[in-house]
C-alpha cells in the first residue's frame, strides 16, 4: 500500500477508536441543542426534506423560526466498503476544521467563496450542520462553471488539501453560482513537494483529472442520445481551455513559493498537453478519446473498490468494452491502458473487464 494512504488511514483508525472527539464551530449557532440535532428524526416537522441517499450521510434540509439549515447526520454504518468510506465522515469534520480555520483570513475567503461554510460539527454526535444552499445538482456547464470549479479546487491544492470525490452529487448550483459542500475524501499533502496525497506516486490524479473523472465525463456519457460527438468536443474543448487558463496560474504559484523540479515539471506537462491540443483539431479528439476511456476506467474501479456499484457503473462497463472492441490500437498508442490494463491484450482486457462486470453485479447497492 502507498506509504503517504497508509499513514492517514492508521492516523484516523487511530482516533476513531480513541475517546478524542473533534467539535467544529460554536454550539450557540445551533438552532437546537447538538443532541437533539443527532436524535431528529426524518419525520420531524422541522425537516423539509430528506435526502437518503448518501453513502456516509442522510442529510436533512431543515426548517427552524424561518432560518433554513443543511444537517448532516452519519450513518450507523457507512456503504463504502473500505478505509476511507469507514472514515470518511470523520475526515470531513477535520476538513471543515481546516476550512473555518482557512476562512479566518479575508484572502482564503474570497478563494474559498465556493465552499460551503460550517455552522457547527461534532464528530462523535455524527453531525455537521451548515445553512442551507438553495438551488440544485449541477446538471449543465460551460466556461463560467469550469472556472468556478476548477480555480476553487486548485485554491484547496495550494492550501493542501486534495479533493478526490468531485462527483454530481457534491456540487450544487444556484442562478450561475456552485457551492461544494462534501469533503469525504480531500485529504491533506503538500502541494510543493507531491503530486497529490499519494505523494509522487500516482501522477495521473490532479484536480482536472479528478473533475473530469468523478462528473465531466460521467455526464457525457449520460447524454450520448441528445448530444452528438461534435458538441460533446465543443464542450470538453472549453474545459480544456479553462484549465490551461488555470494551470498556468497554479505554475506561477508553485514556482513563486519553491516548488521541487518534479512538481514544476509535472504541472508543466499538462499545460504543454493541453497547449498542443488546443491547437490541432484532430490531437484534441484524440486527448478527449484517450482521457473519456481513462475517467470511465478510474470510476469503474472506484466503485468496485468501495463495493458501491450502480446501474450507472454497468453502463460504464458497456462503453469501456465497447471502446476496447473498437478502439484498441488508439488507446494503447494514446497510453489509456494503464495500471492493471497495461501490457494486455485486447482478448486479455475484454476477459478482464467480463470478470469486472460480474462483480459490479454483486457490489450493485
Amino acid at each position: 500500500m502507498n506509504a503517504h494512504v497508509h499513514a492517514r488511514q492508521q492516523a484516523q483508525l487511530a482516533f476513531v477508536a480513541s475517546d478524542q472527539n473533534l467539535i467544529v464551530g460554536d454550539s450557540a449557532n445551533c438552532p437546537l441543542t447538538p443532541a437533539e440535532l443527532a436524535r431528529l428524526p426524518v419525520d420531524s416537522p422541522l425537516v423539509l426534506e430528506h435526502f437518503g441517499g448518501g453513502l456516509t450521510a442522510q442529510v436533512l434540509h431543515l426548517c427552524v423560526d424561518g432560518v433554513h439549515y443543511t444537517l448532516k447526520q452519519r450513518r450507523p454504518e457507512a456503504l463504502v466498503r473500505n478505509i476511507d468510506g469507514e472514515t470518511s465522515f470523520l475526515n470531513e469534520v477535520q476538513r471543515r476544521a481546516d476550512f473555518t480555520r482557512l476562512k479566518a483570513d479575508p484572502v482564503w475567503t474570497r478563494r474559498l467563496t465556493h465552499i460551503v461554510p460550517t455552522l457547527y460539527a461534532d464528530y462523535r454526535l455524527g453531525i455537521i450542520l451548515s445553512p442551507w444552499l438553495p438551488g440544485r445538482p449541477l446538471d449543465h456547464f460551460n466556461a463560467d462553471i469550469f472556472r468556478q470549479i476548477l480555480s476553487t479546487v486548485v485554491a484547496c491544492e495550494e492550501a493542501g488539501l486534495m479533493e478526490w470525490d468531485l462527483c454530481p452529487g457534491n456540487i450544487i448550483e444556484d442562478q450561475g453560482q456552485i457551492g461544494l459542500f462534501d469533503f469525504g475524501y480531500m485529504y491533506p499533502f503538500d502541494p510543493l513537494v507531491d503530486f497529490n496525497s499519494n505523494g509522487q506516486s500516482d501522477p495521473l490524479f490532479h484536480a482536472c483529472e479528478r473533475f473530469e473523472t468523478r462528473n465531466f465525463f460521467g455526464w457525457l456519457l449520460r447524454h450520448r442520445q441528445t448530444m452528438d460527438n461534435a458538441a460533446q468536443l465543443a464542450l470538453y474543448r472549453e474545459l480544456k481551455v479553462v484549465a490551461l487558463e488555470i494551470y498556468q496560474q497554479k505554475l506561477a504559484w508553485l514556482q513563486s513559493q519553491g516548488a521541487s523540479s518534479t512538481v514544476l515539471a509535472w504541472v508543466a506537462s499538462f499545460i504543454n498537453r493541453w497547449q498542443q491540443a488546443l491547437q490541432d483539431p484532430q490531437a484534441l479528439a484524440s486527448l478527449f478519446e484517450v482521457e473519456n476511456f481513462r475517467s470511465q476506467v478510474l470510476d469503474i474501479e472506484d466503485d468496485l473498490h468501495g463495493k458501491s456499484c450502480s446501474r450507472f457503473t454497468l453502463q460504464r462497463l458497456d462503453f469501456v468494452e465497447q471502446c476496447i472492441r473498437s478502439r484498441f490500437a488508439a488507446l494503447q498508442e494514446g497510453g489509456a491502458l494503464f495500471y492493471d490494463n497495461a501490457g494486455k491484450s485486447q482478448t486479455e482486457l475484454l476477459a478482464l473487464y467480463a470478470q469486472k462486470r460480474r462483480l459490479a453485479q454483486q457490489y450493485q447497492l
